[in-house]
């Protein structure tokens, strides 16, 4: 009896070792794994930042375009504002 308890005892301390490296093991795999996550996603931000660049510079100047002709107009207007209705040529 006292070898059977002994060995029941071993495996039962054995369990409890593999099932607390097996819970350390799995915090580290998902501290790494989150670390990674994160550095993939700054990478992705920086790519589509690097994507989204070239179609903010094409909007800009669309934008910055019909701002002048905006205002090409609006001077255009105010000068025959100024005359009192009537157009000058």
């Amino acid at each position: 009896m006292p070898g059977l308890q002994r060995a029941v005892l071993l495996r039962a301390a054995a369990a409890a070792l593999t099932l607390c490296a097996a819970v350390g093991l799995e915090a580290a795999v998902g501290h790494a794994l989150a670390a990674r996550g994160a550095e993939r996603a700054e990478r992705d931000a920086v790519v589509c930042g690097e994507a989204t660049r070239p179609a903010t510079a094409v909007r800009a100047h669309r934008a910055q375009a019909h701002r002048r002709h905006a205002v090409g107009h609006a001077a255009a207007k105010g000068a025959r504002s100024c005359t009192g209705g009537r157009r000058t040529r």
